[in-house]
Parts: C-alpha cells; structure tokens; sequence
C-alpha cells in the first residue's frame, strides 16, 4: 500500500455539509482497505484568491495508506461535492516518506535549540580546525586543511605551502 496525502478546503459557511464530507471521506478510505493515520483540521483561513465568491475557508488534511482504487473514489466525490471548493492528492514513497521523518526531526531540535536562547544543545564536538565532508565518497571533495599555527606575522603565505596537510574520512589530521 502507499501513503497519500489529501488536503482539500471546504466552504466555511457550509457547516452542515462538513461532518458529512469528513465521514464520506474516512468511509470512502476504510471501505477499499484503506487506513487512515491522521485527519486534522487545520482551521479557518483567508483564501489567496475568491474561488466561488468565497474569500474563506477551512483547511484539512488526512493522511492515508492505500490502493489506487481509493484515489480514484476519492478524486470522483471531491470533483462533484459542490462543499469542496479545492484539494489536492499527493502520493509519497518510503524514501519520501524517511526524509520527512528526519526532516521533522531536525526541526524538532531546531525548535528546541531556540528555546534554549540559541545556545548550541550540547558539548561541541571537534575544534575550530575541523572541516565536515558533507559530500561522500568523491576524492575531489576531501578536505585540504591549511595549518597557520606555528606561522609568524611575517611569514608569507607561500612560505607555509609546506603546512598544507590533507585529510580522508578514515584518517585523523597530521
């Protein structure tokens, strides 16, 4: 099964027909084997332009897993619901599906890190020298680190060519 994603909006004076659009919605997904993992409404907001003579509506979004059957069933009752002023379907992959796990994740601390005062969470690792390799595996992309330290004010930078020193993922600087 995949996961889908569905976000659609509704008329926000039609407060009648929204219980039953939710219920058709989660009946059309669990009635072809379908699973839904979250059903959020995510609130009355101003629309970017009036669709209908509508200048507001309410967002919500449900995540699903499923068959192709349901995307269709569902893409064929938002069409033709005269409540559903707009929606979109997404499909995602695992792949997907992980880097909005990490994503989140990052974000989560990011967050965290903030409410602290933007004080780094915890110790830092690796000095001022340490360059990170954010590409893998490519021998063009290694790190060149350049040791200035036993340098004096006077010396040229030529001069120190001989303090060049490379480094490889593997191996600790010189």
């Amino acid at each position: 099964m995949k996961h889908y994603e569905l976000m659609y909006i509704v008329d926000s004076s039609a407060e009648e027909g929204l219980d039953e659009v939710k219920q058709k919605i989660e009946g059309i997904i669990t009635g072809r084997e379908g699973v839904v993992a979250s059903y959020e409404k995510l609130g009355k907001k101003r629309l970017a332009y009036t669709i209908a003579k509508r200048q507001y509506g309410t967002y919500y979004l449900v995540n699903f897993r499923g068959t192709g059957k349901i995307v269709g069933a569902l893409e064929y009752y938002l069409r033709l619901n005269p409540v559903v002023l707009r929606h979109i379907l997404l499909a995602f992959t695992e792949k997907d599906l992980g880097l909005r796990e990490r994503t989140n994740a990052v974000q989560l601390e990011e967050a965290e890190r903030m409410r602290m005062g933007g004080r780094p969470l915890g110790p830092r690792q690796g000095g001022d020298d340490e360059v990170l390799d954010l590409l893998d595996g490519d021998d063009i992309t290694r790190p060149i680190l350049l040791d200035l330290s036993d340098a004096s004010d006077g010396e040229d930078l030529p001069a120190a060519e001989d303090k060049i020193v490379e480094t490889t993922n593997d191996e600790s600087v010189e």
